[in-house]
């Protein structure tokens, strides 16, 4: 018997996506790094991550230097605000006597000098039998001349002279130059071995004060991590007054430097932002003496970098990701590992490849959780859109129909059995619209058709649409007549204005509710106001957001989905409109929508200072519906309302005399309205009035009927609906 086992491979095939970004960044790094030998643009990472190293690995100064430090406390002992070459000469005298092992001169800024004080200063030089160095300075041609000098070692006998040299001291010292070249957070910190200058090649005070120690470029990186505060310093004062012990300076190499003017003595170091310059080459010094330094560069960073992308794209998850993690992790800790011992190294190559390449994976990923989450919602639309016609048409039938039921004489019990039914087809399609409109405006699908719309004909709507609702729970609806026209778009105004007046009638049982419109300058705000319950601060915050519910019930607590106010607040986003809710517990809710623009007419308008309800008797309707069911009860409700009526089952081919024209819009194998626009095109020419009730989307039938249809009803109707409609087309004939 045979058995096969497959286990899961330790590999991964990444998709192209994946491979041409490694790709491209892989080979910014390295011909980035390559062309330069360190990539600029990161380098205040290197720098910054240098100086945090530093200061975790910081340690005493274990070098044999000595600072003798001219400034204030020197000045006030000395009781003068200027150092002389007299001033000098006794500290050179006087350190001489402890027998260093060499003296280095930083730069000095003389003051009140005479020949007298110059003479004292040969004199004290002479008779000095150590070696003594006096810094050449260097001017800002020549410093940008040696940062971009070749690294490597230069050959060749040190001067014993140079011209820039003070004439009082020529040949009595030499020449030695102080160059260290710091960054703005403090490290790296590089000296050089030996300097050329105009031709002559001078040791520097590094090289100087150290014990011979050579490393392996000229060009070298100091150890930062030595405690400033902790080489040893002497005040010029003292070392004039003789206040020291000869120990202190026997067989140590001495440098006599300035420290008062920050700017021009000082310098930025993790340990100290005002580390004297003297201070920091004596740690140069130091870092010969413990040396050679040795700077890896760039690309071992890189490699390590590089081995953690890999493993991160080809290597299954978690396992790639965590090693990649544990390359970013070691390049993070293997400056303050390798800085101590001398190995300097920058890290930037090999940490932002991960790091970009990790932003990368994320932005793919969340691409891919978008296009899925897209994926679902267009799935979702199309079924809810197929679904819709079959699910709408026996809603809508059996709204009809108890409607028609009501109406013939029932008894006490069966009206009530009635009503309920009535009542719970109205909640069930008010469910069912509401969940499609939150499908249509997350697919994206949803249109704005802007267009100038009577606030009359609004308020007429929401009268029709909610008037039954608002007597059966005790609610005196009013609507402030107003004659302003508006610029938005119809369906979906009256989508967000149904939605805050059932809310309104919803939380405000037995109380009042006013529905109105005010001009605002060039603009208007339409306002539902009730004196309902209110709504809570805890949750004025949320009520908002899809599926939050008041934790103060509603009248008709199972008709609320906590979709409404989400609705509003997404639809008036869409048209650049501005929602303001506002509420106090106990005493009611206000709530507008602002910022719409009216339109100038000069339309003389008919209306009655207040809504009222308009016979519909004698109005000629010819009604158009396959479906047998609907068509029977539509008319039966139509003659009701004293309407006369002449129904066909399709689509009828010579139309009969009348004010208003319903049909539906699919008639069965593939016979739609889409394909008889010129039969719909002499209705309208005859100023007939079309109302098309379908279960498509009203945005699809526009679309294929533009300009044709007067009104689009979408299924389910309810009757008071369907009612309102008809009454608004016949108040515009008027």
């Amino acid at each position: 018997m045979q058995e096969i086992t497959t286990k899961p491979s330790l590999l991964r095939r990444p998709s192209k996506g994946e491979l041409l970004f490694l790709g491209l960044l892989v080979a910014f790094f390295g011909i980035t790094g390559g062309l330069s030998g360190h990539n600029l643009l990161f380098a205040p990472f290197d720098w910054f991550h240098q100086s945090v190293s530093a200061q975790f690995t910081e340690k005493p100064y274990d070098g044999d230097g000595v600072v003798i430090t001219i400034n204030d406390e020197t000045f006030a002992t000395l009781g003068r605000n200027s150092w002389t070459k007299a001033d000098l000469a006794k500290v050179i005298t006087a350190a001489a006597r402890s027998k260093p092992r060499t003296i280095v001169i930083a730069r000095q800024y003389f003051g009140n000098d005479s020949e007298k004080d110059a003479a004292q200063l040969r004199q004290a030089l002479i008779e000095t039998s150590l070696p003594v160095y006096w810094e050449v300075p260097l001017n800002e041609a020549e410093m940008i001349d040696l940062t971009f000098s070749d690294p490597n070692r230069v050959a060749g006998d040190y001067t014993e002279r140079s011209d820039q040299l003070d004439q009082g001291v020529r040949g009595l010292v030499k020449p030695v130059a102080m160059v260290l070249i710091p960054t703005p957070m403090g490290a790296p910190l590089e000296s050089w071995y030996s300097v050329p200058v105009d031709g002559d090649l001078l040791p520097s005070a590094a090289q100087v004060l150290s014990k011979g120690a050579a490393p392996l470029s000229n060009r070298f990186n100091v150890d930062l991590g030595y405690d400033p505060a902790s080489i040893p310093t002497l005040n010029a004062a003292q070392i004039v007054a003789g206040d020291f012990d000869a120990i202190d300076l026997k067989g140590k190499s001495v440098i006599i430097s300035f420290m008062d003017n920050l700017a021009r003595d000082t310098l930025a170091t993790p340990g100290n932002p005002y580390t004297s310059r003297g201070v920091a080459n004596l740690m140069a010094a130091q870092t010969l003496n413990r040396g050679p330094p040795v700077n890896i560069g760039w690309f071992p960073a890189f490699l390590v970098g590089l081995a953690g992308v890999f493993a991160w794209t080809f290597i299954r998850r978690p396992l790639g990701r965590w090693f990649a993690m544990g390359s970013f992790a070691l390049l993070l800790v293997s400056t303050a590992l390798l800085e101590p011992e001398l190995i300097f190294q920058f890290t930037s190559q090999g940490v932002f490849l991960i790091v970009i390449l990790a932003f990368g994976k994320v932005w793919m990923r969340g691409r891919e959780i978008v296009k899925t989450y897209r994926s679902a919602a267009e799935t979702k639309s199309r079924f809810l859109a197929q679904a819709s016609h079959d699910l709408r048409q026996p809603i809508h039938a059996i709204g009809l129909l108890s409607e028609r039921l009501s109406q013939t004489g029932l008894s006490a019990d069966q009206s009530e059995i009635v009503s309920k039914i009535t009542w719970s087809v109205d909640n069930a399609s008010r469910m069912f619209r509401t969940l499609l409109d939150v499908a249509a405006i997350e697919s994206g699908t949803l249109q704005k058709h802007i267009g100038p719309v009577s606030v009359n004909e609004l308020l007429a709507e929401i009268d029709g649409q909610n008037g039954l609702v608002a007597e059966q729970t005790g609610v005196d609806l009013r609507l402030v007549p107003c004659d302003l026209v508006i610029k938005t778009d119809r369906a979906l105004i009256g989508t967000m204005l149904q939605n805050l007046v059932s809310n309104a009638i919803k939380y405000s049982p037995g109380g009042k509710v006013v529905v109105g419109c005010r001009r605002q300058g060039a603009r208007a705000a339409l306002y539902v106001i009730d004196n309902g319950k209110g709504i809570s601060r805890s949750d004025l915050k949320h009520v908002q957001t899809e599926f939050y519910r008041a934790s103060n019930k509603s009248s008709l607590a199972t008709d609320n989905k906590g979709l409404g106010l989400a609705i509003v607040n997404r639809l008036v986003r869409m048209l650049d409109l501005e929602f303001v809710l506002s509420s106090q517990e106990g005493k009611g809710t206000v709530t507008s929508i602002k910022g719409l623009r009216t339109v100038d007419t000069t339309r003389e308008s008919s209306e009655e200072p207040k809504v009222r309800r308009l016979p519909l008797s004698g109005l000629r309707v010819v009604l158009a519906d396959d479906d047998v069911e609907t068509l029977k009860s539509t008319a039966r409700l139509l003659e009701q309302w004293g309407c006369a009526v002449t129904s066909f089952g399709h689509f009828p081919t010579e139309l009969p005399e009348c004010d208003i024209f319903l049909s539906d819009f699919d008639f069965g194998n593939g016979d739609t309205l889409a394909g008889r626009h010129e039969e719909l095109k002499r209705v309208k020419s005859s100023r007939k009035r079309l109302i098309i009730v379908s279960g498509h989307p009203s945005d699809v039938i526009r679309d294929s009927l533009p300009n044709i249809p007067d009104l689009v009803l979408s299924k389910p109707v309810r009757a008071a609906e369907l009612r309102s409609a008809i009454m608004s087309l016949r108040v515009g004939e008027r």
